[in-house]
């Protein structure tokens, strides 16, 4: 039985190796969506603040377009008052040239909120520019480091899984589906007893199944958590009492 343990230590070994390749085949890809889509975070909140400069300068140049023609008016509107013949119209149109002047102030107002504005997203933006330069350099050696390390795990899988299946042969028919159920279980199928305790769940071992496992009369299960037992010591010819 000594060597189906050494064929179990093998299989473990080259197994956890195969997950390990497995692991790092699902995890590399995702790595790559992760700082693809930092990326693209970085892309998109360029261009909304790209939409926001232009639909800030539309604005602006429709408040300034909009004082440049009241201040038309008012100049129009001041001329006339040197035509008019009464009192009442004079009124009227000072009245209209006033009016006109508010509404400029208004504008102009607007037309400073919209230039701070316009400050504050042309410097937001030039910030977001040099954020997604940074995130493209950087990522990009990344990501076409991790696709170099996907081939490589790729060629290698294949043939690990081969080798896998080739140590598994050298076990008992009976035995490989047993080691399966256990994998899934706890991850490692071998542990090792001592003192008649088992040191993979650290429960004791009952003495009789230990000998067993001391003379390797045959494969042996810890009671609790399955695992295949195995022991330091070489084989003994007969069970101690006990």
């Amino acid at each position: 039985m000594r060597n189906q343990i050494l064929v179990l230590e093998t299989l473990q070994r080259v197994d956890m190796e195969l997950s390990q390749l497995e692991k790092n085949l699902r995890e590399y890809p995702e790595k790559i969506a992760d700082y693809e889509n930092e990326i693209e975070t970085s892309r998109l909140k360029l261009e909304n603040s790209k939409k926001t400069r232009e639909e800030i300068l539309k604005s602006k140049s429709r408040t300034e377009l909009e004082i440049a023609q009241n201040e038309e008016l008012i100049k129009q509107a001041e001329q006339k008052l040197f035509e008019i013949k009464t009192h009442k119209e004079y009124e009227a149109l000072q009245k209209q040239i006033a009016d006109t002047k508010r509404k400029n102030s208004e504008l102009e107002e607007k037309l400073l909120e919209e230039m701070e504005r316009l400050e504050e997203t042309e410097s937001r933006l030039s910030k977001e520019e040099e954020e997604l330069a940074s995130k493209e350099s950087e990522y990009s050696d990344k990501i076409a480091g991790f696709k170099d390390k996907i081939e490589e795990l790729k060629i290698q899988y294949q043939p690990k899984k081969e080798e896998k299946e080739k140590i598994a042969s050298g076990l008992s028919p009976e035995i490989l589906p047993v080691y399966e159920r256990v994998k899934k279980r706890n991850g490692f199928v071998l542990a090792l007893a001592r003192n008649e305790v088992c040191t993979g769940c650290n429960m004791n071992i009952p003495p009789q199944l230990f000998n067993e496992v001391l003379t390797l009369s045959r494969l042996i299960q810890c009671p609790n958590c399955q695992k295949f037992l195995y022991c330091e010591e070489e084989p003994k010819s007969e069970a101690k009492t006990g």
